[in-house]
């Protein structure tokens, strides 16, 4: 099951709900992102980084990080999200993971990043970079954070209105947003929960499960239940984590998940959990 069959919502967060974002989660470090950001990083789950192809013959699911507003939770000040949330794929499939919007990463709690375990035992640690903005675009005595990217120097903006890939782009004072795409394989069936590091806090995480096996020891409907902020989910994540429709066999069922079908989303009874 793709991605592409399934309905989808426009986000176009205004440049106020962006900048007040990413001043409240952009200067979160992310876990595990050194090294150079490229358009496309590719990463087995076991660690391997196969270089910016995907395999031959792959299924691939696409899932966009992406900021919708106004916000679903007065705790945020807009909705930070993957889409889908919930996907159900099977060993070796490919998970193309796309920044429609700026500054996200997609990292799993792992015991690597000081967290708990929630994916699968003998599964390596996965971290994609900080996706988003060109960095060859971002000045070196640029303080503050970017506004609305996609423009060049000339003004020209690409198709998707979020800047050229033309050479003078390099050269740009103005910052320009790209999309970036990290792919990752995952070969080890179980339950894997993945955060957005700068944007953990507002609930940005997903679940993917992977063949049919459900059984998760971190799996469980209490956020009090949870290992305490840090080594478990923090903020709002908590509550995304535990929601009903996130639950692994929800998934399976359901083949994938959107945000909005989330009842801490979409106001049914996990609307009115809160964060810890």
């Amino acid at each position: 099951m793709s991605y592409d069959d399934q309905p989808r919502r426009t986000y176009s967060p205004n440049r106020r709900t962006v900048l007040a974002a990413l001043g409240a989660g952009g200067a979160a470090a992310a876990v595990g992102t050194a090294g150079a950001r490229r358009s496309v990083v590719t990463q087995e789950d076991d660690g391997a980084d196969d270089g910016d192809t995907q395999p031959t013959g792959a299924t691939v699911h696409d899932v966009e990080m992406l900021i919708g507003g106004p916000p679903t939770n007065p705790e945020r000040p807009a909705d930070f999200f993957f889409q889908p949330t919930g996907l159900h794929v099977q060993p070796g499939d490919v998970l193309r993971v796309r920044a429609s919007t700026p500054d996200h990463t997609i990292v799993t709690y792992h015991p690597a990043f000081g967290m708990q375990r929630r994916v699968p035992t003998g599964v390596d640690p996965i971290s994609s970079p900080v996706l988003g903005w060109d960095p060859a675009t971002i000045p070196g005595d640029m303080i503050d954070p970017p506004g609305e990217g996609g423009e060049s120097e000339s003004g020209d903006e690409g198709e998707d209105g979020m800047g050229t890939d033309s050479e003078t782009d390099e050269e740009s004072p103005t910052p320009t947003l790209r999309p970036q795409e990290f792919l990752f394989t995952v070969r080890t069936p179980g339950v894997y929960d993945f955060l957005c590091s700068p944007h953990e806090a507002f609930g940005m995480a997903m679940r993917l499960v992977v063949g049919d096996v459900t059984d998760a020891p971190f799996e469980t409907s209490d956020p009090s239940a949870l290992a305490e902020p840090r080594a478990g989910p923090v903020g709002l994540a908590r509550v995304t984590l535990t929601d009903p429709a996130l639950e692994p066999a929800a998934i399976v069922e359901a083949g994938t998940v959107l945000w909005e079908d989330l009842e801490s989303v979409s106001g049914g009874a996990g609307g009115e959990s809160s964060s810890e």
